[in-house]
């Protein structure tokens, strides 16, 4: 009898396979009422939900066995795993918002996965190679092991240097099971960095690939620690939990505005951002997620990783990708949600030959790190018309996301960062609708930055409140405008440029693919605006002149226009303001035919 359920199911619900499977394995029940009992009670102890009593009902009298099989299969199937229910508890000194019957830890996060369904795909990789959760956990479990047997204690810090991929992620829950704090270095970096980065975290052991071990001396080969003999996952919760404020990363921040800065990654802040993203992402066992982001960045663990351990889906780790070859696996692989910077979707968007003929399954385009570049979200639109897309604004010291703008708040609240997410409160330090330093507190923001106290002081108040440098406007609905980064307001003789409102503004122009501007010393009127432009065609001084007086003011007037072939980007794919303060520094009063005087 429940096979034909199973059966009457995939035909109509095209429910997840392992739900499906599930019920089937009750067949040998029967149909009388006792058994209907006890597969009621099954499903509420497998899915850890309570049945409303007319579904038992239901399920216990001569009522129609299939159709409430199917009705309650349909509602497990998208239910999700840990719905949120928002509580205040204290976080960082102050009240802080917070999901209710989370797991403790992102250890606790990947034992419950397992114990779910061991059997359910986890990581998918480019070679065709698939890995179930037991797979995975059983492989954290022999790296941690082989970690300790390096002599390490907890709170020891263990750097890796390798590319996007397994070993990496396997590193993030090794180094968590283990006590240890991984600090993943980033392998477009110099040499002379990673020796920077590893003497100021203090690692007490170096892993790297092959190709990156002569720049590190004494490295160990990662795939050998990492990816070494699996063991059985042993993890017991009374006895290896560690508390849920420990630190299990280090991600160091981007470094534009100066040396990067060691910003802790806690258990309790990550549950809570993989628990923010797949709410709002809708996120179902179904999903296949595209890991592009580096995994020793923060974004990659908790906007993929996690929550497809949460929900029930799969991700497929890419450790590079050009804009055609990342549709090409978008396609391949059958994804369902995506997620890059900004730059990188214009590249895909011009050169990757995205269709929603190719991507029928990519029903979530994600964007992150850096203001929207024009037109796009009105080509995505275009290309994929069946997809919902998202602009996500946070921080290493926020865990990934903090504000969310949502596919349906874009057409009334263009140009802002959308709200504040449920774990977390937003205010600014000027008057109500007025910019000021955009401050953010709740469960996502970090302990503080490792071996830095005073940055730590400097960055979150005695009673939770993170800064963020960023200058911002909070309407009265709460949607949040980003203008610029503090440090880079250009002060032109007592008024505010704010740099990212001209940079948006001078993106408007026919002609100008992008745009960053910057401010350049001045003896006069203290700063001087410059503007770099990336073009498809020639653009005239006067109408850029003429542009920027009609929709800002004058004092928001380029001084100089240098037209560059490309914007320089950090690692992230953030414009490196860094290197373009310097190229105005070192041409700004030059008239060779580069850098224009208007």
């Amino acid at each position: 009898m429940l096979q034909r359920v199973v059966a009457t199911a995939a035909v109509l619900l095209e429910l997840p396979v392992e739900v499906l499977d599930e019920a089937a394995d009750f067949e040998e029940l029967g149909v009388d009422s006792l058994a209907r009992v006890e597969l009621a009670l099954a499903l509420e102890d497998r899915y850890d939900v309570e049945l409303p009593e007319e579904v038992v009902a239901v399920l216990a009298t001569i009522g129609d066995l299939v159709d409430a099989v199917l009705d309650q299969l349909a509602v497990l199937a998208v239910a999700p795993r840990y719905p949120l229910s928002v509580v205040s508890e204290t976080w960082n000194g102050g009240p802080a918002l917070s999901y209710a019957g989370r797991p403790p830890t992102v250890l606790d996060v990947l034992d419950r996965a397992v114990s779910d369904d061991p059997y359910r795909v986890l990581f998918l990789l480019p070679d065709g190679t698939s890995l179930m959760r037991r797979d995975v956990a059983d492989l954290v479990e022999g790296a941690s092991r082989r970690l300790r047997a390096e002599g390490l204690s907890a709170g020891d810090v263990v750097a890796v240097a390798a590319r996007n991929g397994l070993e990496l992620a396997v590193a993030q829950f090794a180094c968590a099971r283990a006590h240890l704090v991984l600090c993943g270095l980033n392998v477009h970096q110099a040499p002379s960095m990673w020796a920077w980065l590893v003497e100021s975290s203090g690692a007490r052991l170096v892993l790297a690939q092959p190709e990156f071990a002569d720049a590190l001396p004494g490295a160990k080969d990662a795939a050998g620690v990492l990816l070494g003999a699996s063991e059985p996952w042993s993890y017991d919760p009374e006895v290896d939990r560690p508390d849920e404020a420990a630190t299990y990363c280090l991600v160091h921040t981007s470094g534009t505005t100066g040396r990067p800065k060691a910003s802790r990654v806690a258990h309790r802040a990550s549950v809570h951002s993989a628990m923010s993203y797949a709410h709002l992402l809708d996120l179902r066992p179904d999903d296949v997620s595209a890991v592009l982001f580096p995994l020793y960045y923060i974004t990659a663990m908790h906007a993929h990783v996690l929550p497809a351990l949460l929900t029930g889906g799969s991700c497929l780790l890419l450790p590079a990708a050009s804009p055609a070859g990342y549709v090409d696996a978008l396609a391949a692989h059958h994804v369902t949600w995506a997620y890059a910077v900004p730059s990188f979707w214009q590249l895909v968007v011009r050169r990757g030959g995205l269709s929603a003929k190719r991507l029928p399954h990519l029903r979530r385009v994600g964007m992150g790190g850096s203001p929207w570049p024009p037109g796009v979200e009105a080509e995505l639109r275009e290309l994929l018309p069946h997809a919902r897309l998202y602009d996500v604004y946070g921080l290493s010291e926020t865990h990934s996301p903090a504000t969310m703008l949502l596919d349906e708040d874009f057409a009334e609240h263009a140009g802002t960062i959308g709200r504040v997410l449920p774990c977390m409160q937003a205010r600014t330090d000027g008057p109500p609708g007025e910019p000021g330093e955009l401050q953010l507190r709740g469960s996502l923001v970090t302990t503080g930055y490792e071996g830095d106290p005073e940055a730590t002081a400097a960055a979150i108040s005695p009673d939770g409140w993170f800064r963020t440098g960023d200058v911002a406007r909070i309407d009265a609905q709460g949607f949040v405008t980003l203008l610029d980064r503090a440090k880079d307001m250009v002060n032109r003789g007592g008024h505010k440029v704010f740099s990212a409102e001209l940079e948006r503004v001078l993106r408007e122009l026919n002609g100008v693919v992008d745009a960053a501007v910057v401010g350049v010393p001045d003896v006069v009127g203290e700063e001087l605006v410059a503007a770099f432009l990336v073009v498809d065609r020639p653009v005239e001084t006067a109408v850029v002149r003429r542009h920027v007086r009609t929709r800002l003011a004058d004092y928001a007037v380029p001084r100089f226009v240098h037209v560059v072939a490309e914007l320089p980007r950090g690692a992230t794919g953030k414009t490196d303001k860094q290197a373009l303060r310097r190229a105005a520094a070192e041409h700004g009063r030059t008239t060779d035919g580069v850098m224009h005087l208007l």
